[in-house]
């Protein structure tokens, strides 16, 4: 077995800190603003192993090295082939007999300074025999092209201690990945299709009570500029409802019909011509989504009735505890 490991950049003096995080954030400049600050402080501490160097592993690891992983190890205890260089854009001709580990390793390095990397030439099997916790100490663990005892092995090794195995498989144009894990927790998963939940078919009391003692048509031109849109859309909507059998606008027609109620209550002046009224364009701009029936999003729904969350225990984690409360509070 040979392990080969890169030294880890020296650390810059105070005087050059302001400057490297300034080069960082440039660097990083588009995924920052995806996943944050701590999003980018989670991966750069993330320690990723992969097992065997193939095409397909070589391109996951160069798709975590190029955001910025902390470091990585190759564990391959395989000689390059002629094959590995026709499927392998990171090796040459010059690397066949060579350490597949190696050469790898070597290669992925130059995609980002940032980045620390080692291998060891050994096979999966033989580091489960004779140093089983070697796998433990990473972030997670990425297998390619396993037989199926080693990743049961392998599988059963991580998953008391939750450390992610990505189990992946490539054949031709065909592949399949598999994450053998307990529980992940997506927080910030960016829906792109969220709206705001105004509730505005089961309001409170006391907003019914204050949007009924409103009478637009006495409101001096200010006052009926600077009415919150919410307001209009509730006071407006208990006048359709009256007139509906209590029931909110259905569909298209009726929400553009709806629409058009609050546009005949906008002012005009004395050419008559409609004032610009920015809260009734915010109000009309929001019927689509405002004006919705209040339910439980599915998505939700499976997770109030997981296990998990009807059966908080010591050990379960903070997720599942919000949960049960944000359910107890709903529902």
């Amino acid at each position: 077995m040979k392990r080969k490991a890169q030294a880890s950049p020296a650390s810059p003096r105070k005087s050059k800190m302001s400057k490297v995080a300034l080069d960082k954030n440039k660097k990083y400049d588009r995924q920052l603003r995806l996943w944050g600050d701590h999003g980018q402080q989670a991966l750069e501490g993330a320690k990723i192993c992969l097992i065997n160097a193939t095409a397909t592993g070589t391109e996951i690891l160069k798709n975590l090295i190029l955001p910025g992983i902390g470091s990585f190890t190759i564990v391959d205890g395989e000689k390059v082939t002629g094959e590995d260089v026709g499927n392998n854009f990171f090796l040459t001709q010059d690397s066949v007999g060579k350490s597949r580990a190696e050469c790898t390793t070597e290669f992925l390095l130059e995609l980002n300074s940032d980045v620390s990397g080692d291998f060891i030439e050994a096979a999966a099997d033989s580091l489960l025999k004779e140093n089983s916790d070697f796998f433990k100490t990473y972030t997670v663990v990425i297998a390619t092209q396993l037989p199926e005892g080693t990743l049961l092995k392998l599988g059963s090794l991580l998953w008391p201690e939750n450390i992610p195995l990505l189990v992946c498989c490539s054949y031709g144009f065909i592949g399949c990945m598999r994450i053998v894990l307990q529980e992940h927790c997506v927080v910030e998963s960016h829906p792109d299709n969220t709206h705001p939940d105004l509730r505005l078919d089961r309001p409170f009391s006391t907003l019914v009570q204050y949007v009924d003692a409103l009478d637009l048509s006495k409101m001096t031109k200010k006052e009926h500029g600077h009415t919150p849109y919410v307001v209009l859309l509730l006071k407006y909507l208990n006048l359709w409802k009256a007139e509906h059998d209590g029931k909110l606008p259905q569909n298209y027609k009726e929400k553009d019909s709806f629409k058009q109620m609050l546009r005949g209550v906008i002012l005009v002046n004395k050419d008559g011509i409609p004032e610009e009224e920015e809260n009734f364009d915010e109000a009309i701009r929001a019927v689509n989504m405002a004006l919705v029936p209040t339910r439980i999003p599915s998505d939700v729904s499976k997770i109030f009735s997981d296990d998990a969350c009807v059966n908080n225990r010591e050990s379960s984690s903070s997720f599942w505890i919000l949960a049960k409360a944000t359910k107890e509070y709903f529902i």
